[in-house]
């Protein structure tokens, strides 16, 4: 049974150089999250300036989820320690609103055990920005960046996937179920947005070879997208 919660839950993608996962690592083990998913990916983000200082193209893509006073905690410990202000990473949360009553009680019982103290992060105004994830077969990575820098995006990140299907959606949508897929994601501005997805479209849709299907999700609030826009 979903529940709308009263104390609301996030969602905190946390995206940095994978030089840093063991840092990253430590916060979480330290704050007991109770939900905490971490993979892999790769920078799509090209820069003479990122290769001068060493910054690493590997990434380290992790999704918790806990509550606001919570996700607060994280990104102070994160931000301690790790400099945004470089190109090193990016942090967005996205609101929850539903979830089930067992992970609801899981969640609002793990912030009742952790003392947090009252520091919190400054954080972008609520709203300004939205990750567009594009799924599209394995080796057409490339394609989705220049569909997406051609309408303004700055960089993305790519994580690989298996790719599994129901056969309506072959039927239906055209899509061939292949074991390799390429999941992009990409922080961008609003107003990008619409412009950003249509150039994935036209050039990875449901009709080309790359079969590529996207979606946006409204982020809550984001850190290091300072260097990403300038």
């Amino acid at each position: 049974m979903l529940k709308h919660p009263v104390t609301k839950l996030e969602a905190l993608f946390t995206i940095i150089d994978r030089r840093f996962e063991n840092t990253l690592l430590n916060v979480y083990e330290n704050s007991d999250i109770p939900v905490l998913l971490v993979t892999r990916g790769k920078g799509t983000a090209k820069s003479i300036v990122y290769e001068l200082f060493g910054y690493d193209e590997k990434k380290t893509v992790a999704m918790s989820i806990q509550t606001k006073n919570m996700t607060k905690h994280i990104l102070k410990q994160i931000s301690d320690r790790i400099d945004f202000s470089k190109p090193t990473g990016i942090a967005f949360t996205i609101n929850i609103s539903s979830i089930s009553n067992a992970l609801y009680k899981l969640c609002i019982e793990a912030e009742e055990n952790f003392k947090m103290g009252s520091e919190e992060m400054s954080l972008t105004p609520k709203e300004p920005y939205h990750l567009i994830v594009a799924i599209v077969n394995s080796g057409f990575m490339d394609q989705v960046m220049s569909a997406a820098k051609k309408a303004g995006a700055n960089g993305g990140t790519v994580v690989h996937a298996r790719g599994l299907g129901s056969k309506e959606a072959v039927k239906y949508l055209g899509i061939t179920i292949q074991p390799e897929k390429e999941l992009v994601l990409i922080l961008t501005t609003k107003d990008k947005k619409l412009a950003i997805m249509e150039s994935i479209k036209h050039e990875v849709g449901l009709n080309t070879e790359g079969t590529g299907i996207c979606f946006s999700l409204p982020v809550d609030s984001a850190i290091g997208m300072k260097i990403e826009e300038d």
